[in-house]
């Protein structure tokens, strides 16, 4: 069997992408999708409204699975996350976020694997390494691999990395989608593990990176809404009150964190 044959018998897979004024992290972002061993894809790039060069960046890649979608103006994280979904066509869904990117080129081959041989799973994550701006490794997550214990843990500290996650979209499109909320990713996920089961893959098959410039707050508005989001789900999962201590926890460090 050639490789184009390959390529056209193999379940699709849409990996959406945000971005905004990240045109120094995009190439790397890219470059990690185009060089997968898993070939059939389609990366869908969502512009929101980029003052810097990302679309003369956009613009050199040539490639006809790459779709650039440009907003003129700046509607925020929220809407363009629900956005998204509307792009996902395939039979599962990647996420990877303009700022990180995949370290193995074999994570989507290993993760469409793993979804097609265990058709009970709605969403499979990956470990990550936890790099800086610049691109330093810091740090490198362990989560749970398999989901009894990925459940008793996971309203006690989330068990995905956003970017490392691949999703079966009929499951996906059966949620209510990305909610306005910070953390939005645990509760997408959450909504998800309500539907089918979950799991990682044992290995560092991606890069997190936390730096000054993300769009997301990590202080006490995150640990405010985490806290709603472990409230909401509390029927669903174990560890509530666990949970809810660490949450408590995570609250009182970003106050002190503030007045310090």
């Amino acid at each position: 069997m050639d490789t184009t044959t390959k390529i056209i018998a193999s379940p699709l897979v849409s990996i959406l992408m945000l971005t905004y004024n990240r045109a120094h992290f995009l190439p790397e972002a890219i470059k990690s999708v185009l060089t997968q061993t898993y070939q059939n894809w389609q990366l869908v790039v969502i512009d929101d409204g980029s003052t810097d060069t990302t679309e003369e960046l956009m613009m050199s890649y040539h490639d006809p699975r790459i779709l650039y979608i440009r907003h003129e103006n700046n509607a925020g994280l929220f809407v363009r996350r629900a956005e998204s979904l509307s792009y996902a066509v395939g039979t599962y869904t990647a996420v990877l976020d303009s700022d990180d990117y995949w370290t193995q080129n074999t994570k989507l081959e290993e993760q469409v694997t793993f979804l097609e041989t265990h058709t009970d799973h709605a969403v499979v994550g990956t470990n990550a390494h936890i790099v800086t701006e610049t691109g330093s490794m810091t740090d490198e997550t362990h989560y749970a691999n398999h989901d009894e214990a990925i459940r008793k843990k996971i309203l006690i500290r989330n068990q995905f990395i956003h970017s490392s996650i691949l999703m079966r979209t009929a499951v996906l499109k059966q949620t209510n989608g990305y909610q306005s909320t910070l953390a939005e990713d645990l509760e997408l996920i959450l909504q998800l593990g309500t539907l089918g089961k979950m799991a990682n893959l044992e290995g560092v098959y991606s890069a997190h990176r936390v730096h000054t410039k993300s769009e997301n707050d990590h202080g006490s508005k995150m640990a405010s809404a985490v806290d709603t989001i472990i409230t909401l789900h509390k029927k669903e999962y174990a560890g509530y009150w666990l949970g809810k201590g660490m949450s408590y926890l995570r609250r009182t460090r970003a106050v002190i964190k503030k007045l310090l």
